[in-house]
């Protein structure tokens, strides 16, 4: 597991003000708050982040609490995350976190990497690498 335990859900969805990768807005994931998230964090050159992005947009589709998969660019500047973002084509939001919510984290080390948040915004589990879509059924849509 990651070294994300300390780090509140208030602190993932609110203290934290994350940069809009497809705009150039900032803001907090308040609005996140209702329903599961799936938090992946993703890099240019990154195979693994593809086929973790297909497994988020079928887990979107066929879970009935309707699960909110969120991406976040790392290590890259906004042109490669943009364009890794692209190839992921991911129709979710996307953001660039902010560097002192990585470094709280102990840093970002491979990717893919996810956050299950629940409904009320606690984190629920982290995963390293790719997490196949049964695993993050079991996690966010047991009903499923």
């Amino acid at each position: 597991m990651l070294c994300v335990a300390p780090l509140s859900a208030a602190q993932l969805t609110v203290d934290y003000q994350f940069k809009d990768l497809r705009g150039q807005t900032t803001s907090n994931l308040a609005h996140l708050h209702g329903k599961p998230v799936a938090m992946m964090f993703f890099e240019p050159e990154c195979p693994w982040c593809i086929k973790q992005a297909k497994v988020l947009k079928k887990l979107h589709q066929e879970c009935e609490q309707q699960v909110h998969p969120v991406a976040l660019g790392v290590n890259g500047d906004n042109v490669r995350l943009k364009r890794a973002l692209f190839r992921l084509n991911f129709p979710f939001e996307a953001y660039r976190p902010p560097s002192n919510l990585v470094q709280e984290m102990g840093g970002i080390p491979a990717t893919p990497i996810l956050l299950l948040l629940d409904e009320h915004g606690v984190l629920i589990k982290g995963y390293r690498g790719y997490t196949s879509m049964d695993e993050l059924k079991a996690q966010l849509c047991p009903t499923v």
